[in-house]
This record gives C-alpha cells, sequence and structure tokens, in this order.
C-alpha cells in the first residue's frame, strides 16, 4: 500500500490538452534564444502558461498538495518545477533545465511550505524545495537537452514516480518515517533523508496534524472496541454506534481527506483488531 499518494500524471492528460499548445509555443521561444539571461527572461515573462494548469493538477488531486498532503485554502498552491528550470542549487555552474521550462511533465502542485525555502523554529537549516535538485550519488546530472534524465537518480521523492511513495510511512507522533518494508535499504533511505526537509515533510505544522489525526483514529478505534462484536458473527446485529465506527474510519482513509495517505498508515497499526483488519481495511475507497 502507498504512503504517498501516487499521482497518475497520464490521468491529467485529458484535462489539459487544450493548454499544450501554448506550453509548447513557449517552449520554443526558450529554446531558439541561445543567451542564459534572456532565455531566463523569457521563462519568467510566460509564467502564465504553467499557472493554467493549477486547477487540473488540483482536480486530481482534491485540491492537496502532491508531496505533503495538505490543503490550503488561503493560498494558491505553486507549481513547482521538479527539476528547476533557471538554476540547481547543487551545481553552482547548471543553467537549470530550462529546456524543461514548459513541459506540463516536470511540474507537481506543491504547497508554498513544500516549495518555499524557509526555516523552521530552532533549525539550523533551511528547508522547501526552490532550485534544490540533489541526486544520489550513482546519479548522472543532466546538463542540456541532449542528455538522458534517466540517469539522475532524484533523491527527493516523486509522488509521480511508482517506485517512490510507497517508500514514505508515517509515525505515530506525526513525523514520516521509511516504510518497514525499505529499512536497510540505502536508497530508500537517501531518498527520505534528503525529502525531509528538501520538501520539509516535518514541517511542525504538518506532523502537528498528523498527530492529531493519529489521535483521532486511536480515539474511533476505541469508541468502536466498547460496542464490538467478539467476532465477524456479530456484524449482522451490530450497533450503529460500531459501524459509526467503521465509517469514520473508513472516512479517514479517503484519498479527498487531508493526509489520507498517513491515515491509513495509522489505521492499518490497528489491524490486530478483528474488525479493524476484516473490515474497515477491506472496504473499497
Amino acid at each position: 500500500m502507498s504512503k504517498m499518494r501516487f499521482i497518475n500524471l497520464e490521468a491529467i492528460l485529458p484535462h489539459i490538452r487544450e493548454l499544450l499548445a501554448d506550453l509548447q509555443a513557449a517552449q520554443q521561444t526558450v529554446m531558439a534564444e541561445a543567451d542564459p539571461k534572456r532565455r531566463a527572461a523569457l521563462i519568467n515573462n510566460h509564467q502564465a502558461r504553467w499557472t493554467a494548469l493549477r486547477e487540473a493538477f488540483e482536480t486530481v488531486s482534491f485540491g492537496k498538495c502532491w508531496y505533503t498532503e495538505c490543503k490550503t485554502p488561503g493560498a494558491d498552491n505553486d507549481i513547482d518545477h521538479f527539476r528547476p528550470k533557471l538554476a540547481v542549487k547543487e551545481d553552482r555552474g547548471h543553467p537549470g533545465y530550462y529546456w524543461l521550462a514548459f513541459d506540463w511533465r516536470n511540474m507537481r502542485l506543491s504547497c508554498q511550505r513544500a516549495n518555499r525555502p524557509r526555516r523552521a523554529r530552532g533549525a539550523r537549516v533551511a528547508g522547501g524545495k526552490a532550485d534544490h535538485f540533489p541526486l544520489l550519488p550513482a546519479g548522472v546530472r543532466a546538463l542540456a537537452p541532449v542528455d538522458n534524465l534517466n540517469l539522475e537518480c532524484p533523491a527527493l521523492l516523486d509522488p509521480t514516480h511508482p517506485g517512490d511513495p510507497i517508500l514514505l510511512s508515517f509515525k505515530p507522533n506525526g513525523e514520516i518515517d521509511l516504510s518497514p518494508e525499505y529499512r536497510n535499504n540505502p536508497i530508500a533511505e537517501a531518498k527520505i533523508d534528503a525529502s525531509r526537509l528538501g520538501l520539509h515533510l516535518n514541517w511542525p505544522k504538518f506532523v502537528e496534524a498528523r498527530l492529531t489525526l493519529y489521535n483521532l483514529i486511536e480515539r474511533t478505534v476505541e469508541r468502536g472496541q466498547r460496542e464490538a462484536p467478539p467476532d465477524f458473527n456479530g456484524m449482522p446485529v451490530a450497533s450503529e454506534a460500531f459501524k459509526d465506527s467503521i465509517r469514520d474510519l473508513h472516512g479517514f482513509m479517503n484519498q479527498r481527506e487531508e493526509y489520507s495517505s498517513a491515515a491509513r498508515v495509522y489505521v492499518e497499526s490497528f489491524k490486530h483488531v478483528w474488525w479493524v483488519r476484516d473490515v474497515v481495511l477491506r472496504l473499497p475507497q
């Protein structure tokens, strides 16, 4: 079970077809400019081309940041360039992935906290993605359009890469964790370590919200236990209060809800309880 929501980019394509021509035209304009400063200005001047993707991106994630699963109704989500468009913090000589500046497959819906640099209270180093794009030790960075992106081995978790969401899990205290199945795997450990700060996954407000969610799930299980029949044979005559507990736990895991991936991990932590294991976790979402 994925512990970060997987975003299938192909599901977005039908919603953005009318925007592709404008994106491609802007990219062609950028590629025709050889001067780096003028090229950067062209990219920035066409920002509206990629912010136009926001509505479609929000539709597939129910308005949630692809990295953190938070909702920020009081602020616009950013359209993050997964591979930074103008510069790379880890390589001062890198021109930025300008050839991907208008490639919608290089873009991610990000809350401002995950994307923008900021230092948490008491922290010595600022986090946030911004122009960061670290690679794993085996990675070979692409410097030009002709280079192979598949050789890069990005260190940051990518919600659109099928191999990344499965690495992320959550502790009852609200902090992120490495999925138990991948412990002692150096690639998995490196990706979690890089993303913890690089995507602000342990930003205090996110941790607090997940801790609150864990406590709510724990209380819901306790409430259900008080009404639960001894085994499945009692389900036909189960009380409405018991069934409400099942509905509530199922609701926490609904992909429309904030932190639904964390909710799934937290509910699974109670699978030693028969009705959580045999009923709640078997209900389709």
